[in-house]
């Protein structure tokens, strides 16, 4: 599906999140406990790509209890990218499913992880995928300065490294070369739900 967003056109999920979160755009970490709202990005983003795929549509209360849950029972405090694949797994496998969650850096704005991620993004966005995202370290001062150790859920994708993701409820667009040209790295975290013909590519 397309949508334009400050005149640039996105390849985007095919349901709204706004729709899905009671007019947020996904979730938000600072609707819940002060624990959640320091630390709770990684569940924040967990939780958006569980409530899609499995077609949920929230009030404003159970969009907390279910963040408040993701975050006591599977990523409780800072979440780096393998804690976040970790965290996945034991979900899905407590649901009796199996997943792959293939992770992909780009360290210090390098085109060839940056091309790579992107590659990614596409591949599970057409597959109607939310693709999790992590921002590192801070290095350098200028674009977007207040986005880093923190997860947000790609929700669609443009050319020249723009992605439209989900931060804390808000619909924004990221420019994923210029911001990680000031990080220490970006990375994706994409999951995808393997059928039973597939359990074996789980890694």
């Amino acid at each position: 599906m397309k949508y334009t967003v400050d005149g640039i056109e996105f390849t985007i999920l095919n349901k709204s999140f706004h729709s899905i979160f009671d007019g947020l755009y996904g979730g938000n970490q600072h609707l819940s406990t002060k624990a959640l709202a320091k630390y709770g990005c990684g569940s924040v983003t967990l939780n958006n790509f569980v409530a899609y795929k499995e077609g949920k549509s929230y009030v404003r209360e159970e969009l907390i209890k279910d963040q408040n849950e993701m975050f006591r029972k599977y990523l409780l405090g800072p979440t780096t990218a393998l804690r976040f694949k970790l965290a996945a797994h034991w979900y899905y496998m407590r649901q009796g499913k199996s997943i792959r969650v293939n992770i992909i850096h780009s360290f210090l704005g390098g085109n060839f992880g940056l091309r790579r991620i992107m590659l990614e993004i596409k591949r599970n966005i057409d597959r109607d995928n939310p693709v999790p995202l992590i921002v590192g370290l801070k290095l350098k001062k200028g674009y977007r300065e207040g986005l880093y150790n923190h997860w947000v859920t790609v929700t669609g994708y443009s050319d020249h490294f723009k992605v439209l993701v989900s931060n804390n409820g808000k619909r924004e667009v990221l420019d994923l070369k210029e911001l990680s040209e000031k990080r220490m790295f970006v990375a994706t975290a994409a999951i995808r739900i393997l059928e039973e013909n597939q359990k074996e590519e789980i890694s």
